[in-house]
């Protein structure tokens, strides 16, 4: 590079020597020998006509070929804009994976590491990458995310809430909030909001919380037609429960109340576990129930707290060549696990496979353990291999593997209907009865077999004491009425649902399309059901009879196809499309009838939703992070349960624009929108002088102005003037200086800056060419050149 340098210079000197060049000037780039190259001579090039001119083309070619000002302030803030959303995605990723939000810088540093575009960690005195700042952007999403559920929930036509209340880790009293709506004709269920009890979990006080909250999002409380919760009273009670409140409050007789079919099973198991003590008149648990739950956790507590007690157990069970089981700590058994805390204790005492007894007769003799151990064992082997303890064991695991269990499994799911539901109940009390309904019982195949090898005495490898059997039996047969007894008490058959049923639910239409064409049917559900919303706005009430006769027409019709019955899911959407296939006004023909079929289909058979919410909670509201405000916490279950797509999927890139679209607001004051154009200033701005923020004007005297020789002013310009001192004036109807370029001081973002009166605030297009600076890059004048050298220094530090 430097030979080619060279030899050019020689050229130079050779086509015009030092005594004259063309047109007779002398040639300044000419030297003698090694002679120094005079700097003096290049600003004589200034004064050059020739250079002058080609300064002037320079400028005209270079406006042309250099960005527009506006096309690189929007490249500027489309870079900014991924960094900000690279950010906010970072949050989210942290959200979702149940972490504390302060591991963001950690985050950060990792994705800079790959190459991924981020904010500065501090931009003028602001931090991007701590946990304010992540929860910031988790805000906006959360508020975005919470809108377009509002739009939806506003959307449908009818509305059914689930609610559930809790204490947090820090005793505070909160209520979940799940919503049902309809969206395509199809039922959908969401997280709405974790409303704040303030300490206060009354019915009253749950009352006014969901009001206002209703208030807030505009929702008109006349569009709620069911209210699930558990079995509470604070809910169901009839005078003050909450639904009974807000049928007064909001006027909505029609609003009905659904109890949650899982909590009410719950209840079940637990009633008939329960008996009256004939002395006191009380109710007492059952002794040989509780002595049942007392030997299972005992099992359970005496694997999970050693290491090499399971060790000694999976010994045993490879011996035996049998699937390891694993014990774990039981905190409290209930109905519905209680058949998954009986059937692994089942396969290790079987005949062929007692690892279990195996394991205890071992520890009790062993000669390594203390006395104490060794007693401990004894008494828990001793309580396994009791007759009442294992007739028990399997009587209660032919109870939950044949009847219970299956109705446990179906409750799990959140679309199965009433009609399933109670068909599923009625079929397994109708199983158990028959067990008892004999002089002599029928029991379940585990404790028929039981009983049958047990009458020598022996079972399996290991002699056992017979026990009074008859007791046992009649025990058992007192459970079973109990159970029976609870089930009709808990599920009685709901009015409004049992009509609703038989005129819309998939699964009985498609068992009963033969009796659809009968002209009857039907007409008497309808009754019922049309009187029970005869008062809701725009309910037809002698309409809807009408449309009931003609839709059993098209119905009929759409049950003799073959396909329809593989459609129980998407039943009513794909009848429903059909229709409007055939007949374009079919939905306005028949919106009475349809207004009652969109009150089925959300109608919620249990609030397990509520549930799975708190368990949510529980993983974010760790013990390490208890002191999560409600409200805090409300906007991380939001990211968690409203946004469960895939990062890089379009619905999550969607929600992060509209989340940026909201941090970066008018109201937000954020950087993006303090970036302005020469255009954008006023024909009538006036240059002001700069002053420091902090600093107060200092008063005048008060002196007469007569004694004071003042010169006088001169006037004020209409312009900008260069801030390189050229004195070029920059107006605002200029075109030739479109795109000059503005110095930090026009910035609001750069107000920390020490002002100098010397600081002007733009630079015009001749000056911008002449010292080479591309409108790509943001320009700081000779006085705050170095305004950022100290930061780049602790940049560079951080990464090295």
């Amino acid at each position: 590079m430097l030979s080619l340098f060279a030899a050019n210079f020689l050229r130079m000197g050779q086509k015009w020597p030092k005594g004259g060049g063309e047109g007779g000037k002398e040639n300044i780039w000419c030297t003698t020998g090694n002679g120094t190259f005079l700097l003096d001579k290049i600003k004589q090039h200034k004064d050059n006509d020739v250079h002058q001119q080609a300064e002037e083309i320079e400028l005209k070619i270079s406006s042309r070929t250099q960005p527009s000002w506006t096309e690189t302030q929007a490249k500027q803030i489309s870079k900014q804009e991924q960094a900000v959303q690279n950010l906010m995605l970072a949050s989210i990723y942290i959200c979702r994976q149940y972490q504390s939000l302060n591991s963001l810088e950690e985050l950060c540093i990792l994705l800079e590491k790959l190459g991924v575009q981020l904010l500065p960690s501090v931009i003028s005195g602001v931090n991007y990458r701590n946990n304010d700042a992540a929860f910031s952007f988790l805000q906006h999403v959360a508020f975005y995310l919470h809108k377009e559920l509002v739009e939806k929930v506003k959307a449908s036509t009818v509305i059914a809430w689930m609610m559930d209340e809790s204490t947090s880790r820090t005793v505070e009293k909160s209520c979940i909030v799940y919503v049902r709506y309809l969206e395509n004709n199809q039922p959908k269920t969401s997280f709405y909001s974790l409303l704040d009890m303030e300490g206060d979990g009354t019915a009253e006080n749950i009352v006014k919380t969901i009001s206002s909250l209703w208030q807030t999002d505009d929702l008109d409380p006349a569009n709620t037609c069911w209210f699930a919760s558990d079995n509470a009273s604070t809910f169901t009670g009839i005078h003050e429960g909450v639904v009974a409140k807000l049928r007064r409050r909001f006027r909505i007789d029609w609003l009905e109340s659904n109890t949650c079919a899982a909590h009410s099973f719950n209840l079940v198991g637990n009633g008939a576990s329960w008996t009256i003590d004939p002395n006191t008149g009380k109710s007492v648990i059952v002794e040989i129930v509780s002595n049942l739950e007392t030997t299972i956790g005992k099992i359970y507590n005496y694997f999970g707290r050693s290491s090499n007690r399971q060790q000694k157990l999976k010994d045993w069970q490879n011996f035996l060549d049998m699937p390891e089981l694993k014990f774990k700590r039981i905190y409290d058994i209930r109905c519905s696990s209680i058949q998954g805390c009986i059937k692994p204790i089942i396969q290790n005492v079987q005949p062929n496979n007692q690892a279990l007894l195996a394991t205890l007769e071992q520890n009790a003799c062993g000669p390594i353990c203390s006395q104490a151990d060794r007693d401990a064992t004894k008494e828990l082997f001793q309580c396994v291999l009791d007759d009442e303890f294992l007739f028990l064991l399997h009587f209660h695991h032919d109870l939950h593997e044949c009847a219970l269990g299956p109705i446990t499994k179906l409750m799990q799911f959140d679309k199965v209907s009433y009609y399933c539901l109670m068909k599923e109940i009625d079929e397994k009390k109708c199983l158990i009865s028959q067990w008892i309904s004999q002089s002599t019982p029928t029991w379940g195949p585990t404790l028929a077999d039981y009983i049958k090898t047990t009458r020598n005495g022996t079972y399996g490898a290991f002699k056992i004491n017979l026990c009074n059997r008859q007791k046992l039996t009649q025990e058992c047969l007192a459970h079973i009425q109990r159970l029976l007894e609870e089930l009709d008490k808990r599920f009685a058959p709901s009015p409004i649902l049992e009509c609703m049923t038989l005129l819309f639910d998939p699964r009985y239409l498609i068992e009963h399309k033969k009796d659809i064409d009968c002209p009857t049917y039907g007409r008497q559900e309808l009754d019922f059901i049309r009187n029970k919303y005869k008062d809701l706005l725009g309910f037809d009430f002698y309409a809807v009879q009408n449309e009931w006769e003609l839709l059993k027409r098209s119905l009929s019709h759409f049950l003799g196809r073959s396909s329809a019955t593989d459609l129980q899911e998407t039943f009513w959407q794909q009848f429903l499309l059909l229709q409007q296939s055939i007949n374009s006004q079919f939905l306005s023909e028949n919106k009475n009838i349809l207004f009652l079929l969109n009150i089925y289909l959300i109608s919620p058979t249990n609030s397990a939703e509520c549930e799975r919410g708190f368990s949510v909670a529980n993983r974010i509201q760790t013990t390490g992070r208890s002191r999560i405000m409600i409200s805090t916490l409300n906007v991380l279950m939001n990211i968690c349960l409203l946004l469960p797509d895939d990062l890089r999927s379009a619905r999550c890139q969607q929600v992060m624009e509209k989340g940026f679209e909201s941090w970066n607001d008018n109201k937000s004051n954020r950087r993006f929108r303090q970036m302005k154009l020469v255009l954008d200033i006023p024909s009538d701005y006036e240059p002001k002088k700069l002053t420091r923020p902090n600093c107060s004007k200092r008063k005048r005297l008060s002196i007469s102005s007569q004694s004071i020789n003042k010169k006088p002013k001169n006037p004020k310009s209409k312009a900008i003037r260069c801030a390189n001192g050229c004195k070029t004036e920059i107006a605002a109807n200029d075109p030739t200086q479109y795109n000059a370029i503005q110095c930090c001081h026009q910035r609001d973002e750069f107000d920390w800056v020490d002002a100098f009166e010397n600081c002007s605030r733009w630079l015009c297009n001749r000056c911008r060419i002449k010292l080479g600076i591309s409108t790509d890059s943001m320009w700081f004048c000779t006085d705050h050149d170095d305004m950022h050298s100290e930061e780049e220094c602790e940049d560079e530090d951080v990464s090295n």
